[in-house]
């Protein structure tokens, strides 16, 4: 009976070697023999006179032409979502202090995500003004407005 059971084994055990052996010849003979065929297709990325690429033709994102103007596209967004956040972190310190019950480790949680709130809006403050500001006037950039 035990011998039984132990060819049984042994008989799975070949078995799942020999699959895995089958799919690694499958594999390196769909890489080796067959590889795959490129596809060529018409290249839309044709240079501009001005000696750039229109990006909205090469790659699909429609009436954005650079690469400048898609990131002046995602500057808003980012900052009122930044912004958001830390409104939101600070109402979770503020909800946190009032609710801490004197407890004094609590409490300095709640003082400790007010002053990083704080901090966060600090430093989105001086990231607005430094783009709003100094990236224009450093790099001569004429009607750049983020809002």
């Amino acid at each position: 009976m035990r011998e039984i059971s132990n060819i049984k084994y042994q008989i799975s055990k070949c078995l799942k070697h020999f699959r895995f052996y089958i799919v690694i010849l499958i594999f390196t003979f769909y890489i080796l023999i067959l590889p795959p065929t490129p596809v060529y297709a018409a290249n839309p990325c044709t240079p501009d006179p001005k000696g750039g690429f229109n990006i909205g033709s090469c790659f699909g994102f429609g009436d954005i032409t650079s690469l400048g103007q898609a990131t002046s596209r995602l500057v808003i967004p980012v900052f009122s979502i930044a912004a958001a956040a830390v409104v939101i972190y600070f109402l979770l310190g503020a909800f946190k202090y009032l609710s801490s019950g004197g407890n004094k480790e609590a409490v300095a949680g709640a003082r400790g995500m007010i002053t990083h709130a704080i901090i966060g809006f600090l430093i989105l403050m001086f990231a607005f003004l430094i783009l709003q500001f100094l990236i224009s006037s450093l790099f001569g950039i004429t009607n750049f407005q983020l809002f």
